[in-house]
């Protein structure tokens, strides 16, 4: 009997200790940490996605408004189960199995700002000119590193870096888990051809079109997210072309209709589908890059 009894605490134990490793760290930051210090600037993610996270510090630090897209998670070691935060029911939720990121790398330097006038009154805050964007070749080697960084840790996915049609940096998620825990490349979402017929549609009807024929190809739903309702539903777009990727063709919709956004493209564990949300650039236009 006690021998039985043994076995029985040991197999609770295990039991016990692979739940909780299932689990999210206790808390997540509601956004990254950021400091600096002699030169250098340390942030601290800790998110499902932690490498989002820290692209969205890059924006609210130095206006860099970066493309985001998940890679598809269908390894369990990927996702983890979370309880429901007001029920406390288990299981609830499935997310990203993300949790803390640091990463350092040089400050970036910004420009001088240029004087507004050659007025010899001192100016107020209204007439200040806003400091100067950092070079683009700063950002471009500041994201390749953190995106490098990112790549060397245990967090869910692989990410490369890529230069769109409009100029601006795409972090692409190329690779996860397979169902056997290895790391396997995937052909990204957005990188999907399509064929779209030439005729003049609403920005919102063209961007579901798209969509639709992503979730009919891929065999995943594809879904608009959040978005600059307002402006995709009242502005005609005339879109149309052969085997081209989904991703130019939506671009060539928001580039039309003067949307300055950037994308964020996330895989949701818990419906096994992918969100397409469309944000706003709010910074001055003289320190975001985006669409013309």
């Amino acid at each position: 009997m006690k021998s039985i009894k043994l076995v029985t605490c040991i197999t609770l134990l295990v039991i016990s200790q692979a739940f909780s490793q299932s689990k999210p760290e206790a808390t997540y930051l509601k956004e990254a940490q950021v400091s600096e210090t002699e030169g250098t600037v340390h942030i601290v993610a800790n998110s499902p996605r932690p490498l989002q996270q820290v692209l969205d510090a890059l924006y609210k630090k130095y206006g860099w408004a970066i493309d985001y897209e998940d890679p598809w998670l269908t390894s369990q070691l990927d996702v983890v189960d979370v309880a429901d935060p007001v029920t406390h029911a288990p299981h609830a939720q499935t997310l990203p199995a993300g949790g803390k990121f640091t990463v350092d790398f040089p400050a970036v330097s910004t420009a001088p700002p240029q004087p507004a006038s050659t007025q010899t009154s001192t100016p107020t805050d209204s007439t200040k000119p806003a400091p100067a964007p950092p070079d683009f070749a700063e950002e471009e080697k500041t994201v390749r590193l953190v995106v490098d960084a990112y790549n060397k840790s245990d967090n869910p996915g692989r990410f490369e870096v890529r230069k769109n049609g409009q100029g601006n940096l795409d972090v692409v998620g190329t690779a996860a888990r397979d169902v056997k825990g290895q790391i396997s490349p995937q052909k990204p979402i957005l990188d999907t051809p399509l064929t779209v017929a030439h005729h003049q549609r609403t920005a919102t009807e063209t961007i579901e079109l798209l969509c639709q024929k992503l979730t009919a190809l891929r065999g995943t739903k594809v879904a608009i997210g959040v978005n600059p309702r307002n402006l995709l539903d009242h502005t005609p777009v005339t879109i149309g072309a052969t085997k081209t990727s989904a991703r130019d063709l939506l671009w060539q919709t928001l580039t039309t209709v003067h949307c300055n956004c950037y994308l964020r493209f996330v895989f949701d564990p818990t419906s096994k589908g992918f969100y397409l949300s469309i944000h706003s650039i709010q910074v001055p236009k003289s320190a975001a890059k985006g669409p013309a």
